[in-house]
């Protein structure tokens, strides 16, 4: 059975209209099948974001929160991590620059 529409009046930025009708022309669908797949997707990454932090939370209510002194360890960790992400990156995109040549 499926479930009874209701109108829903919004304002959006004049090419973000633009795109969507593109998009929906491109699809051969209409602009509220768009719009409307578009709100699903943002409410469940809403409320699979929010299962995630009351996860998170639950956990270090049970296990106990990171002090001050272990969350500055846990963010110069994940410093190192960006730095080495951004240096693999780096030499990914430099191998892609030699090849090309």
């Amino acid at each position: 059975m499926t479930e009874k529409k209701a109108v829903l009046n919004v304002t959006v930025d004049e090419s973000i209209a633009a795109a969507t009708r593109e998009h929906a022309r491109q699809l051969d669908i209409t602009v509220s099948s768009v719009v409307e797949d578009a709100l699903k997707v943002h409410i469940e990454e809403f409320k699979r974001r929010q299962r995630g932090i009351a996860a998170i939370e639950a956990y270090f209510d049970e296990h106990g929160w990171p002090t001050a002194k272990e969350q500055a360890e846990i963010d110069a960790e994940m410093a190192e991590e960006r730095r080495l992400i951004a240096e693999a990156e780096e030499r990914r995109q430099a191998k892609r620059r030699g090849s090309a040549a």
